[in-house]
Formats: C-alpha cells, sequence, structure tokens
C-alpha cells in the first residue's frame, strides 16, 4: 500500500532555529519529529528566494533549469517535467494549501485534485490551521493523497507590521526575540496537525524555501529596526504606470521603459537607506550582525548560511530516528520520496540524488551545493556560487573577478572572514564546479510573456511580501 505524504514548507525557517542548543523557541511538536524521524543538519537551498527554491524542489533542477521569469516575476518552468505530476500519474491524489501568491507562478496548474489559498500574511491563527485540519479531518482526501503546505507565519518577522506572534507568545519565555517568539507558536499548530495524522502510513517531509535575516536577532537590533527601518519602500511612480501601457507592439521600446523605471527605482531605495545602512555600521555588533541588518533593508545578494541553510526532516513511514551530518540538498528532497515508495525514475534527467541510503546507514558521494541569488536576473549584483561541506564560494554571475567571495565554513561559520585572495587555488577548483554546471554547451531557459493584467496583480502580492 503506498503511503500518504505531507509535505509541510515553512518559509524562511533558519536551521539553526530549528535544531540547536542554542535555539531560544519552545517546539515539542517540531522536537517529536526529530526525535522520530532523520534530521538532515547540513541541508543547503539552492536559492535564498521562495519561488525559485522550490521550483527546484519540485523538479529536482537548479534554479535557472526550473524557473522561468519576466520582468521581477517568477514561475515554475511548464516545460520541466515535476514531481507532482509523476506523483499523479503513479496514483496520487494531490492538495494543497498555499499562499494566494503562489497561484500566479504555476502550482495552481501543478496540482490536479484540489489547491487552497490563503492571504499572502494570513498565518495559521488567521484561519488558516483550522483550514489544513479540516483538509485533513477523516475522508475528505481520497488515498493515497499528497498534501503539500507551505506555511508564511515567520516570514516578515523583521518588521513589526507585519508577522507578530500571537499576544500569549509574546514573551521571552517563548523566545528571545520576535522570530523566535513565532517559531514557538506555529509549533503548536504542528502539534494539532500530527494529531490528524497516523505515521504508520504517512511519510511526512518537514523543511523550508530559505533561511532569515531576523533569525538570529537580539531585542536591540529588533528595535533598532523597528525606530529606523521601516515604511521605507518605494511606491511605484508614474514611470511605471506610463510603461505599463505601452502597447504589447512595441515591447522592446515599452522593456527599455521598464528597465529606466527599475533603475531610478534602485536608485532612490538605495539614497533613501543609505541613513539606515550608516547607523547600522555605527552600532557595536559584529561583522555577521551587521550584515543580518543591513541585508533586511537592501537587496544585496544573500547565499550566505543564514538564508540558505535549511532543516530537512523526513519522518513516519518505516523512517529511523536519525541525525544525518552530511551535506545534502533541497533538491534531493523528491529523489528520497520517489525511492521510499518505491517510484521508479529517471535520475539521469535530474540533478538530485535519493537520501535513502544515508537513511539506512550507507554511503553515498557528497554533491556540492549550487547558489543563485537571482535567477535569470538582468541586475549586476546577481551572484552564483558553490557551497560544500568545507567552504563557501561565490561570486558575481556576470564576472568572475567581480565579487569574489571565499569562506572556511569549518572555522568561520558565520562567513565573516573573506578568503578568496589567500586561496586562489581552492577559487579555482570552486570555478571548475560552475563550470561543470552551468555547462554553457546546454541550452538555457528563456523568458516567456506574462499577461501585463497578470503581473499587475501579481506585483501586488509581491508588495505585500516584500519584493517589490
Amino acid at each position: 500500500m503506498k503511503p500518504n505524504i505531507l509535505f509541510i514548507v515553512i518559509d524562511s525557517f533558519q536551521a539553526d532555529k530549528c535544531f540547536n542548543k542554542n535555539k531560544t523557541s519552545i517546539t515539542p511538536n517540531i522536537d517529536f519529529l526529530i526525535n522520530n524521524g532523520a534530521y538532515f543538519s547540513q541541508t543547503i537551498s539552492t536559492s535564498p528566494t521562495t519561488v525559485p527554491s522550490f521550483a527546484s524542489i519540485f523538479t529536482g533542477l537548479y534554479p535557472f533549469e526550473s524557473v522561468i521569469r519576466e520582468k521581477n516575476i517568477f514561475k515554475i518552468n511548464p516545460n520541466k517535467i515535476n514531481y507532482i505530476k509523476n506523483l499523479i500519474n503513479y496514483g496520487y491524489n494531490t492538495y494543497a494549501t498555499i499562499p494566494k501568491l503562489f497561484l500566479f507562478i504555476g502550482l495552481d496548474k501543478i496540482f490536479e485534485t484540489k489547491v487552497d489559498t490563503y492571504e499572502s500574511f494570513e498565518n495559521l491563527y488567521d484561519g488558516v490551521g483550522k483550514q489544513i485540519l479540516n483538509n485533513l479531518s477523516e475522508h475528505n482526501f481520497e488515498q493515497p493523497w499528497f498534501y503539500y503546505l507551505h506555511l508564511m507565519d515567520l516570514h516578515g518577522t523583521e518588521t513589526s507590521f507585519l508577522s507578530q506572534p500571537p499576544n500569549e507568545f509574546s514573551n521571552i519565555k517563548f523566545g528571545s526575540n520576535r522570530y523566535e517568539q513565532m517559531v514557538s507558536a506555529l509549533d503548536v499548530w504542528i502539534g494539532k496537525i500530527l494529531e490528524k495524522i497516523n505515521l504508520e502510513n504517512t511519510l511526512i517531509i518537514f523543511t523550508a524555501d530559505h533561511g532569515s535575516d531576523a533569525a538570529s536577532w537580539t531585542p536591540e537590533m529588533e528595535k533598532f529596526t523597528q525606530l529606523n527601518i521601516e515604511n521605507q519602500k518605494i511606491e511605484h511612480g508614474n514611470a511605471h504606470k506610463l510603461a505599463m501601457r505601452i502597447p504589447k507592439s512595441i515591447i522592446p521600446f515599452r522593456k527599455k521603459l521598464s528597465e529606466k523605471y527599475r533603475n531610478n527605482r534602485d536608485k532612490k531605495i538605495k539614497n533613501k537607506i543609505r541613513p539606515n545602512i550608516e547607523k547600522i555600521n555605527e552600532l557595536d555588533l559584529s561583522p555577521y550582525e551587521k550584515r543580518v541588518m543591513e541585508n533586511a533593508i537592501s537587496s544585496v545578494p544573500k547565499i550566505y548560511e543564514e538564508m540558505c541553510h535549511v532543516p530537512l526532516i523526513i519522518c513516519g513511514y518505516k523512517t529511523p530516528h536519525k541525525i544525518i551530518q552530511q551535506l545534502v540538498r533541497s533538491l534531493d528532497i523528491f529523489p528520497t520520496i520517489t525511492e521510499i515508495i518505491n517510484l521508479n525514475q529517471n535520475n539521469e534527467m535530474i540533478n538530485g540524488q535519493s537520501l535513502l541510503p544515508l537513511i539506512n546507514d550507507k554511503i553515498i558521494v557528497e554533491e556540492p551545493v549550487y547558489l543563485e541569488s537571482d535567477v535569470h536576473s538582468s541586475s549586476d549584483n546577481n551572484v552564483i556560487g558553490i557551497r560544500t561541506s568545507k567552504y563557501k564560494y561565490f561570486r558575481n554571475e556576470k564576472d568572475s573577478s567581480k565579487n569574489i567571495h571565499l569562506y572556511d565554513l569549518e572555522n568561520d561559520l558565520l562567513e565573516e572572514k573573506n578568503i578568496a585572495k589567500d586561496f586562489t587555488n581552492i577559487v579555482g577548483e570552486m570555478e571548475d564546479i560552475l563550470k561543470k554546471i552551468k555547462n554553457p554547451n546546454l541550452k538555457q531557459n528563456v523568458d516567456t510573456h506574462i499577461d501585463d493584467d497578470e503581473i499587475k496583480k501579481i506585483e501586488e502580492e509581491l508588495k505585500k511580501l516584500g519584493y517589490v
């Protein structure tokens, strides 16, 4: 009999706030999953942005292969085979509860049976939790089922006007900062969800799309943010409205106007946030603390550990308890699921590999993680890189001589000391890995056209989430 599959993604959940002796949240239910399943303590997401991250997860491909983009809008590449379709063909009934925004990026076309949506900043306490529990009630899903949950409770905790823990959790005993207090609140609903699940015939995947800058903030850092950073976004101007009205017949001209608008907007944002950056630099903070503060207010490339190191728990359905420290990738998740449920796949067509041998005390080759900050971007700030168990390397996507960073993760996990100039031989080795992954002979995906009305709807949702 095929097991049911519950796939939970906690948006912006940093790995160290899930399983770490220094975390301050209270999480008996997440701890239960860890203590009764396999926890992969070195899981790295391929991107610090939501859509490229889960597009990579759903396809087992790198973001530049699994995502298409027009302007600022990501979509899952419809020309690539995805694992949800494979599950459907294997006899699974697929369901999802997702933020409204995800309808615009292709998830509604992937899940054929039932997709529930909620407003982008609603959380489990706003009715999303009850919606999920109702879906999991007896006889509501046809077995075997695959149920995808994407929860936004932690997204936006860096600003006080977005995600806030319920009043009963706004106490230091539930966490040293707002983020960890929200983790404690989230955990209560994880427990309620688990009460609806039979672990003997349900495989649970618990992970995140990316981490968060705010996860490790001190109360002082949060207070500074509230006083100096909020409400700084630049609204769309007349240039953007004009560009959107230009007929499609002169698209090239419209694109030039759009690029001019974005450049002007970026300059305005940079000028507006400069005083806050200067204030941060005056604070008595470590290089790491300054970086996570700056990243919260500026669009800098973010493929540091706080954004790409995510939790991964595989629990239930014959999965033994085990803490696995080998480096793995989020795009390895579905190849693992398919092997567990005996769904035969052509693994030569994907980049991921099954982690089941690790769960069964066998050895697999540790694969380097490819990272990209902004897929298919025209920005000069986009970075690409490689993460191994020993090093993190990244540089400018277009020019390998710019913005070069190399960190010794064994001795500098917070990535505070850039050693690229002192270890050019390692930089060369990392470049060789990048060249093998981004083979120039492989055909890369091109942008596709998205209707203007659809773009307007998507941008409205992205503004709510702070991406535009």
